[in-house]
């Protein structure tokens, strides 16, 4: 009965990417436990990414169930929350590409075999999650009213909006632990625990908003009672994270020796993390324009868009699953210096991305008549969006190459380039562009996708011409040579 539990054990916390065994690591004299890491090269792509793919998937559903209980309550309340939801959503979005930029700096330690300091950088990416977290939670909770009036919001609107950023924002500290833990367990293989705990919060939500909300004996609380669903999903979700990292995977930290070795490692996650954070922190400010445009072209155009983005969302997100699961196994081979096997699975791995997107969205263009029917019985409002469903083929298979290609060079040390050229070509082309063609030469939204289109293909032309200059075997030696300690300027 014993050994068959312990069987069990091992079998859980083998790396589901590793056939050939596991690597232990501990200290002298069996002090430390154990520390399971996966092997430095036999990393798989798809194994990685199907996981992510569906936590991805849970996290977008537990939106849609949050904005349904909203709609059963009314249509103010629901509208009161989506202008709010602006706002938590850009901050949990920084949290959750922090998280991503430290997994990159430990799949590289552990590709590279130095254990001992990538335990020191989990303790030290703990510290920083920790402290940014209680600051935006913090400033969240206290101006939660002032930003819900700079949002437009009065009345019944203004006080829904308040609560539900006051409760929601109040929690972006466990949303940023939540993507601390999320990134050392996919950084050492396991991204389906990171999978789990998004199951488990999602049920835990839908729960809760049965019980506060919508149980007619229950306490009806309303938006209120959303919002701490929501914030109690997610610290059901935070507790078991962390739960599978000490206690089920039994990741070790490790305090720095030092306030130097401390600053040392907090200054590279930061160098990695501060450009992954900034281009989608400019990519949603550039969203927010785009609608602006599209809204002052016409009411049928603008609801159009955003019916048809609930489809291009669930495209993108396979592109995003996939270029994360890259990025893990990019990292740790750019850590044992395996240039052959990164060129072999980036090529793979962005055919494939590019393969997937043109399919699905010929398959949603195709069905774009049945799609819009379940949102819309407006003839001028379906019309519009079976045309935008079909520009989709335009730039969904550009938007999987940038993903995938700008995983690659972030995982093996080129955070800037990505980041510069997104930011550049966004603001630079596309805005200006969406605006020209839509407005004064009169294309409407077709404008903004011909813009768009340019976009995404000349951001994946110019990401994909940097990966074939800096891979190329005469220069290979600055992407798996002796590692850096902070990562490769753009230039």
């Amino acid at each position: 009965m014993g050994r068959a539990r312990v069987a069990r054990r091992r079998r859980w916390n083998r790396n589901p990417l590793d056939s050939q065994g596991e690597n232990h690591c501990g200290g002298s004299g069996g002090a430390e436990r154990n520390v399971i890491v996966p092997p430095k090269v036999n990393l798989g792509v798809f194994s990685l990414s199907w996981p992510i793919f569906l936590q991805l998937t849970f996290t977008y559903c537990m939106g849609l169930v949050d904005t349904w209980a909203l709609g059963r309550i009314s249509d103010a309340a629901a509208a009161s929350v989506g202008s709010v939801n602006t706002v938590t959503t850009f901050v949990l979005m920084m949290f959750s590409f922090l998280g991503q930029g430290g997994s990159l700096v430990y799949a590289r330690m552990l590709g590279q075999g130095k254990h001992r300091k990538v335990q020191e950088c989990y303790s030290v990416a703990l510290l920083l999650h920790i402290l940014l977290g209680v600051v935006a939670s913090a400033v969240l909770l206290i101006w939660a009213r002032e930003m819900a009036q700079l949002l437009g919001l009065r009345g019944p609107l203004l006080s829904y909006g308040t609560t539900f950023l006051q409760v929601v924002g109040g929690s972006c500290a466990l949303h940023s632990l939540v993507a601390m833990f999320g990134g050392v367990m996919a950084a050492n293989g396991f991204t389906r625990a990171g999978m789990f705990a998004a199951v488990l919060t999602n049920i835990v939500n839908i729960v809760l908003i049965y019980l506060l909300v919508l149980l007619p004996a229950g306490p009806r609380w309303g938006v209120r009672g959303i919002a701490l669903s929501t914030a109690l999903a997610t610290a059901a979700g935070l507790l078991f994270s962390a739960w599978l990292v000490f206690f089920r995977i039994r990741i070790r930290f490790r305090r720095p020796p030092s306030a130097e070795r401390l600053r040392e490692h907090g200054a590279l996650l930061m160098a990695f993390a501060l450009p992954t954070m900034l281009e989608p922190a400019f990519w949603q400010a550039a969203q927010i324009t785009t609608t602006r445009i599209i809204a002052a072209v016409g009411p049928d155009e603008l609801a159009a868009r955003m019916y048809t983005l609930s489809i291009t969302n669930m495209i993108g997100m396979f592109g995003s699953a996939l270029s994360q699961g890259l990025q893990i196994a990019v990292g740790h081979l750019a850590g044992a210096g395996e240039l052959d096997r990164i060129r072999r699975i980036t090529r793979t791995t962005r055919l494939v991305g590019v393969g997937v997107a043109l399919t699905l969205a010929l398959v949603a263009g195709l069905s774009g008549g049945w799609i819009m029917d379940q949102f819309t019985d407006s003839p001028e409002v379906a019309e519009s969006g079976r045309l935008l469903l079909w520009c989709g083929l335009l730039y969904l298979p550009g938007s999987s190459l940038i993903m995938t290609t700008a995983s690659t060079l972030r995982a093996v040390g080129h955070v800037t380039y990505p980041a510069a050229v997104g930011i550049l070509v966004l603001w630079g082309v596309f805005i200006p562009l969406a605006y020209a063609l839509s407005l004064p030469l009169g294309l409407a939204i077709i404008g903004v996708m011909i813009a768009m289109a340019i976009d995404e293909n000349l951001r994946a032309l110019l990401l994909s011409v940097r990966w074939r200059h800096i891979s190329a075997p005469q220069r290979a030696h600055r992407i798996v040579g002796k590692p850096k300690s902070a990562p490769v300027a753009g230039s």
